[in-house]
């Protein structure tokens, strides 16, 4: 009879440690997953769909980085529904941030014109060195990024380095100044 009363106990117990979980990282996650799908809605919906794959398959044994690992599962969510829909919409949030915080009128049509250019150029690379900008944009290391996308730390570097290179020829394509990134 002790032992039921365990087993009872420590399920809300776990419960409750998953829930402290998806109070820190929920809103990190639905940021990074915005950036990536550029939909409110459909970002709360991958989030949603992160959190309940990560409960599912929660074993804090296991885990050796968190982040990485819950960065990797809302990275394979979005990845998943780019090839179901087979739609290509990403948004650099933190440069939009940063842009869009001069209200005015002139500003605004500056950061109008490039968050176009951003996302033209973000939509022009291919699904994993978007990831790879984001993921760095975000603050993630090589080592951690390589964990969420599961590839090699040198690997992750090479990417990162062939995604920004492509990024500054695509941005310097379309930036509205002509310019380079």
């Amino acid at each position: 009879m002790m032992n039921q009363t365990t087993q009872v106990s420590s399920e809300p117990r776990a419960v409750t440690s998953f829930e402290t979980i998806v109070q820190e990282y929920e809103a990190p996650i639905g940021r990074y997953l915005y950036s990536l799908v550029g939909d409110f809605e459909l970002s709360q919906d991958l989030s949603q769909d992160t959190f309940i794959s990560a409960y599912k398959a929660y074993d804090p044994q296991k885990i050796h980085n968190l982040s990485a690992w819950l960065y990797r599962i809302a990275t394979n969510k979005a990845m998943s529904h780019f090839r179901r829909k087979k739609i290509l919409s990403w948004v650099a949030l933190d440069k939009l941030i940063d842009v869009g915080r001069d209200p005015s009128v002139e500003s605004h049509g500056e950061w109008v014109a490039t968050s176009h250019s951003v996302q033209q150029a973000l939509n022009q690379l291919e699904p994993d060195q978007r990831a790879c900008l984001l993921l760095k944009a975000s603050g993630f290391s090589h080592d951690e990024i390589a964990e969420q996308l599961g590839c090699s730390p040198g690997a992750a570097r090479t990417r990162l380095s062939r995604a920004r290179d492509a990024f500054r020829a695509n941005y310097g394509e379309d930036s509205p100044t002509g310019g380079g990134a």
